[in-house]
């Protein structure tokens, strides 16, 4: 029989995970208090969750916001990492955790509606961000206006140069 409390927390999580761009599923097992408490501090830097929930609430939690494509890997502990504003910042972060030693092992990831296996997704982290992207993009946009100006500027002072050597020649 559903309490109040729990109905309550399949509630805010079935919101949560309607507002997620990315959903990580986590097995967090052998990770001890002061690791768990750095690695949170890392996911609130970056407006990110994570959350232990027990399976079955997660996973009416999950149905009930239309993602029942992760029922199959709610087994044994889970831990749920839900990135709202950059969809690959946890897997970033989850990457750079583990980088000294592997205690927070990748199970799947939803990600624009799809899952991905835990060695896709660890791929995912090497991906440019956001603003990389958008740099790189308007490097590529400024370099042809650039180049076109440096020619134009070329060209005007070797005309300045022709126009004082005339008037040099003529003195």
């Amino acid at each position: 029989m559903a309490t109040p409390e729990k109905i309550a927390i399949i509630e805010k999580y079935t919101e949560k995970f309607k507002q997620a761009k990315s959903v990580y599923l986590t097995d967090f097992s052998g990770m001890d208090v002061v690791a768990v408490s750095e690695l949170r501090k890392k996911f609130r830097e970056a407006n990110v969750e994570y959350k232990v929930l027990k399976n079955r609430l997660a996973k009416r939690s999950l149905n009930e916001a239309g993602i029942d494509a992760l029922d199959d890997y709610l087994k044994g502990v889970t831990s749920f990492v839900i990135g709202y504003d950059d969809p690959v910042a946890p897997a970033r972060i989850i990457k750079s955790f583990n980088s000294n030693k592997e205690r927070l092992k990748l199970k799947v990831v939803y990600f624009e509606g799809k899952v991905f296996e835990a060695e896709t997704a660890s791929k995912l982290a090497d991906l440019p961000t956001r603003d990389e992207l958008l740099s790189r993009f308007i490097g590529v946009l400024q370099a042809p206006m650039t180049k076109f100006a440096g020619t134009l500027q070329a060209s005007m002072q070797k005309f300045v140069g022709v126009l004082n050597s005339l008037k040099d020649s003529k003195q």
